[in-house]
């Protein structure tokens, strides 16, 4: 099995996909790196198949590991999220417009749930990026130009319960409860969250 690391090769004790991780994992921590990118055979590998690698012996297969600086990736990860909020935004107003008006359902719906993919990602990308780094996200501090005062969990607790209000508005039809949800109450959200990401992916540069 040829693994290699950063396009390095790296010796494995076993010809198996769990091995070629856990080898080019343990030497990237040792350099302060963190494994972003696996390829097997040019086929990136993703979800359950990265989080429990396979045992499974392949010894002619071409294992390629790529790694990247966990502050950078997280610190981009968070500025993509806030520029595809940002980008969201609008399109909760136009939501419940055509909610509210009954022009459409159908597209409003399927706006609604590219935009609650939006949403998630936030969710995603907070605690994901917090964990890979090591970091507690509710120490974050938030200035009040940013925030209004609010921690990021209680901005997270605001954020949940809008969200919950979305699914139940979804499963009982109600269509005027959804529309006021997302238009008056998701979409001034999605610029504060815009507004914490941004804030959050410089403060992890410069902690």
């Amino acid at each position: 099995m040829n693994v290699l690391l950063d396009d390095n090769p790296i010796e494995v004790e076993d010809h198996t996909l769990a091995a070629a991780m856990s080898a080019g994992v343990e030497i990237a921590q040792q350099t302060g790196r963190a494994v972003v990118e696996v390829l097997v055979d040019g086929k990136a590998v993703r979800g359950e198949e990265l989080i429990d690698a396979s045992t499974e012996p392949i010894p002619d297969a071409r294992v390629e590991l790529y790694t990247a600086d966990p502050i950078e990736l997280v610190s981009q990860s968070l500025r993509d999220a806030a520029a595809a909020l940002e980008s969201a935004r609008g399109s909760h107003t136009d939501i419940a417009g055509r909610l509210q008006s009954g022009a459409d359902i159908p597209e409003a719906l399927s706006q609604l749930s590219g935009t609650l993919s939006v949403w998630q990602g936030v969710q995603d990308v907070l605690a994901r990026g917090y964990a890979l780094l090591g970091r507690d996200p509710s120490t974050l501090d938030l200035p009040d130009d940013v925030a209004g005062g609010k921690t990021l969990n209680d901005l997270l607790t605001e954020l949940g319960g809008q969200l919950r209000e979305v699914r139940r508005s979804l499963e009982d039809h109600d269509l005027a409860a959804l529309a006021d949800t997302v238009g008056y109450e998701l979409e001034p959200l999605a610029g504060v969250w815009a507004g914490v990401l941004s804030h959050a992916a410089g403060a992890i540069t410069q902690s």
